[in-house]
């Protein structure tokens, strides 16, 4: 058995090796629809509309959804998501999901979503390198073998950031107010949020927030989660620093960050995400690209 291990790890190896192999597999237009990054798709040849949610582990069909399509639950498959409206659990679904093309026949997940018909999560979207062009509205899936941040179709200057791949969801170092956290890149968060300890740890006392514009954004459960828009000194991406950005302050619970880094970031920005090589490409977006 021993014998084998130099052999698999030069296997390994070897898969990264070579020149760049670039094959792009769907291209989609995308909609940002209240700060939602939503595309166009099929259930069992169904239309239907998904949230493309880099945040989600699991893809997931709106209850309704399943309902008018007749589609049968099953009798022993029950999945328990966790969102930060809390956790919602329901009896599973098989059911063949058209993405750009791609057909994905699978176990899905089910809950009463908002408005559209299901969530495209990182069950399905681990299995490519995912381009997010938010300013140009495109969603992209590729092949790239052996390909890095100076391959991509882009032009101009781009970042590579480390991302560490845990249960299909994409961790990332962020900085607010010089302190470094743990973020979730979330495509499915309309506004990044943070955790408000993590708030209380970084110095914000509990009366400033208080007296910070109040709203609420709606969770998986349906619920409406109440947050504090609490403006910092300073958000840092990357190489890039924002100042004076303004960041929901929320009470719910994350497993694995401090905070989401949602939409109001990625609009702003082309993402690539290589789940192979656990690496973000980032490019600013050109003033009005």
């Amino acid at each position: 058995m021993w014998r084998l291990l130099p052999l698999l790890l030069l296997a390994a190896c070897a898969d990264n090796a070579g020149p760049c192999r670039l094959q792009p597999v769907a291209d989609l237009p995308a909609t940002l629809d209240r700060n939602r990054l939503e595309v166009a798709g099929q259930v069992n040849g169904a239309a239907v509309t998904l949230l493309i949610d880099t945040g989600a582990q699991r893809t997931v069909l709106n209850m309704a959804t399943v309902s008018a399509l007749q589609l049968p639950r099953s009798q022993r498959s029950v999945t328990l998501l966790n969102g930060i409206g809390g956790a919602v659990s329901g009896a599973d679904v098989f059911a063949e999901l058209d993405v750009g093309h791609v057909d994905f026949r699978q176990r899905l997940a089910v809950a009463n979503l908002p408005d559209f018909g299901g969530i495209v999560g990182g069950d399905m979207l681990s299995g490519f390198d995912l381009e997010l062009d938010v300013p140009d509205r495109r969603v992209r899936l590729w092949r790239a073998r052996g390909c890095h941040a100076a391959d991509l179709p882009w032009t101009g200057p781009r970042a590579t950031v480390p991302v560490h791949v845990t249960g299909d969801r994409l961790r990332l170092a962020v900085t607010i107010d010089g302190q470094k956290l743990d973020a979730l890149l979330d495509s499915g968060a309309g506004r990044s949020l943070l955790q408000a300890d993590v708030a209380q740890r970084l110095g914000v006392p509990a009366a400033a927030l208080a007296a910070d514009p109040a709203a609420r954004v709606r969770g998986l459960d349906g619920g409406l989660v109440g947050i504090h828009a609490h403006r910092f000194a300073s958000l840092g991406v990357g190489d890039e620093v924002f100042a004076n950005p303004q960041i929901g302050v929320a009470s719910f619970r994350l497993d694995a960050a401090d905070m989401l880094l949602g939409m109001d970031y990625l609009r702003g920005h082309r993402v690539w995400v290589s789940y192979r090589t656990g690496e973000l490409f980032i490019q600013a977006a050109r003033p009005g690209g």
